[in-house]
């Protein structure tokens, strides 16, 4: 295991490639990324496929990838406080796949269990069961969702170690988890770095285990630059 995997944001990124998946944690602003989508936007990745709860808010998040072009598929469970992907979705530009936000987080939960997917009855009867196995359990008709996994993802916390332990903070423990446990390749952008033992191991929240690179944040949760971190 790496001593140290706190890298540049250039070089976190610079592992993703085109037409990669990818799984983006955040919460309408709240544990998004931001550095690390700006980054990616400023590399030549293209025709990307993102899993995440929403494409952002108005102008911050997955929509600024998704107005430079960047983005061929968009898997979340709302567009509507990102009109710039609704426009794109109506022109033909991308792709939008629409998936109930508690069925999304649990193919996510699965894909980095090593589960090959769940039974759930959401959906059961509406367009989300199209083209979906049905499978009748004691009486109950549910659908047969699976699991997700991806070459990449982005996460936030707010604070993390040298060796990738991480913690979250409020809401911004949200679809941020999961993502940092279904990809093969995961870069964790960090408000407030510490060294290793500074943060007691009972309430790590992701284990270093699952981190690849450290960055540290750039940007508040409103794209404004952070000053006085650590």
């Amino acid at each position: 295991m790496p001593s140290n995997k706190v890298v540049s944001v250039e070089e976190a990124v610079s592992r993703i490639e085109s037409g990669m998946t990818i799984a983006v944690g955040g919460f309408l602003s709240q544990g998004d990324p931001l550095t690390l989508l700006r980054a990616l936007n400023r590399t030549d990745a293209r025709d990307l496929t993102l899993y995440s709860i929403c494409g952002g808010v108005r102008d911050r998040g997955i929509v600024e990838l998704v107005k430079a072009g960047k983005v061929r598929k968009l898997v979340a469970s709302h567009i509507g406080t990102t009109p710039a992907v609704v426009r794109a979705l109506h022109a033909g530009e991308i792709e939008v796949e629409l998936v109930p936000q508690g069925t999304l987080a649990e193919q996510l939960r699965c894909g980095g269990a090593g589960m090959g997917g769940f039974l759930t009855p959401t959906g059961v009867g509406t367009v989300v069961a199209e083209g979906k196995q049905h499978v009748d359990v004691d009486g109950v008709t549910y659908l047969l969702e699976m699991a997700i996994k991806t070459d990449a993802a982005l996460i936030r916390a707010h604070t993390g170690d040298v060796w990738g332990n991480l913690r979250y903070r409020g809401t911004g423990a949200n679809f941020n988890p999961v993502c940092a446990t279904c990809a093969e390749y995961v870069i964790a952008e960090v408000q407030n770095l510490c060294s290793v033992g500074e943060i007691d191991p009972e309430t790590v929240h992701t284990a270093g285990l699952f981190v690849d690179a450290v960055v540290r944040s750039e940007v508040d949760y409103c794209g404004e630059p952070i000053s006085g971190v650590r």
